[in-house]
């Protein structure tokens, strides 16, 4: 009988060799050792973790870990965890692209999406956030726009929306304690809901492919005579734990400086989809005054926006932290703000 895990992990791995083939190493077991040596399930969970982005890749790490071994609350929880943060990048993505080709003409949004983009947006839940993906999702297919990730208009289907509508009426009951478990209704729903997750997990492997980076910096260069070219310092934020490898690119052009991409290849700033203000990144902040010392470094992922404030969620940070007192976070508010008037334009005009 399979292992707790084992059969999430070797299911998402074995999808996302598909579309990195490179991971296949990690299926190779040493020719000189005994003929039943089996595949090292710590390996390949370890590379789940590293090929997802970090806000997912996180969520990941902790239910892999010791403490979630048992069919308990504290899994049965875990898993509801991993599936919203989940759902909440994806969500994420889709929202970022529909922003930049509306801004580009590429795409015009119905009255019925934008009439109901605000009150869903606002304040986010596992019912928006299905909501969001699916309207996204169908507006792209019956617009016949190739998505950033060709991946998502061929794997996101009917079956996938369902797939996540499962989780909202259980998040509500379950999740926010409405009804009483016992035991054996807590294993039970443990058991189903890795399946359903794995399932979730199964269709986006396709993630392995990009990259999420943050733009620590950027620096002009510009010799004699010669084209100007741009240096780019860039964190990658896919990885097992928090201290992010930082990578170097040169190009003529340049990207959005202190902003979350997904990109395509860290080789070239050609292809990116910029994710901020929804996904930030705080590690480069300088804590310089007394008014900074309550910010944590992490990524932090859009949960709200309430007051003219913007509320975020720490990916490995559990506790609220406020982040006015970041440097570039009248921008956000800003971003922020375009964002909702590019997708839904009444929310402007009340403002105004």
């Amino acid at each position: 009988m399979p292992k707790i895990n084992e059969v999430l992990i070797r299911t998402v791995f074995d999808e996302m060799v598909k579309h990195k083939a490179a991971l296949s190493k990690y299926l190779i077991v040493d020719d000189e050792e005994e003929e039943e040596e089996e595949v090292d399930y710590r390996i390949l969970g370890d590379q789940i973790i590293k090929n997802f982005p970090w806000p997912i890749g996180v969520e990941l790490r902790r239910l892999f870990s010791g403490s979630m071994r048992e069919l308990d609350r504290l899994r049965l929880d875990q898993i509801f965890k991993t599936i919203e943060r989940t759902m909440q990048f994806i969500c994420f993505v889709m929202l970022s692209q529909l922003w930049q080709d509306k801004i580009k003409g590429n795409i015009t949004i119905p009255d019925g999406i934008s009439k109901d983009f605000e009150s869903r947006f606002t304040v986010l839940s596992m019912g928006n956030f299905t909501w969001l993906i699916r309207s996204i999702g169908n507006l792209y297919r019956d617009s016949k726009v190739e998505w950033f990730m060709p991946e998502m208009g061929e794997n996101f289907d009917k079956k996938f929306y369902g797939a996540l509508d499962f989780w909202v009426p259980e998040r509500n009951e379950i999740g926010h304690y409405q009804i009483n478990l016992t035991q054996e209704d807590i294993e039970k729903r443990c058991v189903e809901y890795e399946e359903k997750l794995t399932y979730i997990l199964q269709t986006i492997a396709f993630l392995a492919k990009y990259k999420l980076v943050s733009v620590r910096e950027i620096k002009v260069q510009k010799p004699k005579n010669r084209e100007a070219r741009f240096h780019h310092i860039i964190d990658l934020l896919n990885a097992s734990d928090s201290d992010f490898a930082a990578k170097e690119i040169d190009e003529v052009r340049f990207s959005e400086s202190n902003a979350v991409l997904l990109m395509k290849t860290i080789k070239s700033i050609d292809e990116y989809l910029n994710l901020s203000p929804l996904i930030i990144d705080t590690n480069a902040e300088v804590l310089d005054t007394k008014e900074k010392f309550g910010i944590k470094k992490d990524i932090f992922m859009y949960t709200k926006f309430r007051n003219d404030q913007l509320f975020y969620l720490g990916a490995e940070v559990t506790e609220k932290c406020d982040l006015r007192a970041l440097s570039n976070y009248d921008q956000l508010v800003t971003e922020f703000k375009d964002l909702l008037s590019a997708i839904s334009p009444a929310s402007a005009k009340v403002e105004a």
